[in-house]
């Protein structure tokens, strides 16, 4: 299949982005964040659809190239049939039903999204092999960007794709204004620097997205320099020159922690 670098999937990105802000229902207004439903359905022309797609809620989405069945479960955990015409994503129902899971639905209508748009770019290198051409999972353990090895590049593509176009630049440069959090951030941890972390994660839940997925995708991007959200006392680790002063000042300026 067709690799793609970063640089080639932020250009895709961009095109996708601007024909979604020159949409009708959103053109002469101002806009703050990626819809992925309004996405996939006015500029991908993709049919979405909410179901159980598994017992213990372990794939997140699906979608194909083909037409071909897949197996669904009723809410009283039946097992069903829907049939994938090749333009449909699936997306797990609970998703839809619990606001905690916002960014998670979100990345997972992308994700699918995104498979979808390689498919239509490079219909001769993408989804031709028998694995990529059936049924895309898209499940809960997936998190390419934690390896620096990369050992599936369709998956990897499509996380790579759906980030960009759910968080372009400048959108996020806009949150971080209207956010107070500057042209960047320089250390992001919840205990030593509250005040930034707590506008950080306003602006995630702003933008629809984890704030994990918008700190990889910032520092991506050049916006954020360090982040401790998995690890906060890793702060110390790296900078123990400042232990003294956290312990006199709660809150000191992002911009010691160059």
């Amino acid at each position: 299949m067709k690799r793609l670098s970063r640089n080639d999937i932020e250009t895709i990105s961009e095109k996708f982005v601007k024909a979604y802000f020159e949409l009708p229902e959103i053109k002469k207004s101002q806009v703050y964040r990626i819809e992925p439903e309004l996405m996939l359905e006015k500029v991908l022309g993709l049919t979405i659809e909410y179901m159980h797609l598994s017992y213990d809620g372990s794939i997140l989405g699906m979608t194909s190239f083909g037409e071909l069945g897949v197996q669904v479960f009723e809410n009283n955990d039946d097992e069903a049939f829907f049939f994938l015409d090749g333009k449909t994503v699936l997306v797990e129902s609970d998703l839809n039903y619990d606001n905690n899971l916002k960014g998670r639905k979100n990345f997972t209508l992308m994700h699918e999204g995104s498979h979808q748009i390689f498919k239509m770019l490079f219909p001769n290198d993408y989804g031709i092999t028998e694995k990529s051409a059936g049924v895309h999972y898209y499940k809960a353990t997936a998190d390419t960007e934690k390896s620096r090895i990369i050992t599936d590049w369709e998956e990897w593509q499509a996380n790579t794709l759906a980030a960009a176009i759910l968080l372009p630049r400048c959108l996020i440069e806009k949150g971080m204004f209207l956010f107070g959090l500057g042209d960047k951030i320089e250390c992001l941890n919840k205990i030593y620097y509250p005040a930034v972390y707590e506008r950080y994660a306003a602006l995630s839940d702003f933008l629809g997205c984890s704030k994990k997925a918008l700190a990889i995708r910032m520092k991506q991007l050049g916006l954020l320099h360090k982040d401790y959200l998995d690890n906060p006392f890793d702060y110390l680790a790296v900078y123990p020159e400042v232990y003294k002063i956290c312990l006199l000042y709660t809150s000191p300026s992002p911009r010691d922690c160059s």
